[in-house]
């Protein structure tokens, strides 16, 4: 499904041929993609989940500079609360799980970030303060990145995997179970964070 050509929407720098080309090109492999993400968390976990392919519909002038479906479980929309995504930037494909600077209840997931710190850093997830760059520290810095979301207000918290096109596997083609195996594997966290949050209520 996915391939090198997917990167060439980053091409066109207008706003509409850079939308349209996400529509035409893209939209309908995350469509198909993230309805297999959803069966197969449904059928895993006995959950429900929800997923949102981003249309970029505030962008007036400059083109997006990556895009991305995300999932999450609360329907009434992702930003707010722990989510997943899927996407692109012009030179890799990511696969996150976040906490936003704004997301509802901020201060309860300081404890549930610590008590899965070690395993996070264990499994070698990348990690970062800022949702809006395609940049992911080593999991050696995640003691620091849990300081300063703890610290800054502004600052996210995001824990991830990325696939640069410029790797072997995307030169080669045929890793799209790479991208699902690394989607699900990251998506305990997601489960975990809403069910100890729960617990706390």
């Amino acid at each position: 499904m996915f391939d090198k050509n997917d990167f060439k929407v980053f091409d066109d720098m207008t706003l509409s041929g850079r939308l349209d080309l996400i529509k035409t090109n893209l939209d309908p492999k995350f469509e198909v993609f993230g309805s297999g993400l959803l069966k197969h968390l449904e059928d895993e976990y006995q959950q429900q989940f929800f997923m949102k392919i981003a249309k970029h519909q505030r962008r007036t002038k400059n083109p997006p500079p990556d895009t991305w479906l995300a999932i999450n479980q609360d329907k009434k929309g992702y930003k707010k609360t722990p989510h997943l995504e899927f996407g692109l930037w012009p030179d890799r494909y990511f696969i996150t799980f976040s906490l936003l600077a704004d997301i509802r209840d901020r201060q309860k997931y300081y404890p549930v970030l610590r008590k899965y710190q070690d395993q996070i850093v264990h499994e070698g997830w990348g990690v970062s303060n800022d949702h809006t760059s395609s940049k992911l520290l080593s999991a050696d810095n995640f003691e620091k990145v849990i300081t300063h979301y703890q610290k800054v207000k502004s600052s996210d918290l995001v824990i991830g995997f990325e696939l640069l096109n410029t790797s072997q596997e995307v030169i080669k083609g045929d890793y799209d179970q790479i991208l699902k195996d690394k989607f699900l594997q990251l998506s305990k966290y997601l489960v975990d964070f809403n069910q100890e949050i729960s617990s706390q209520n």
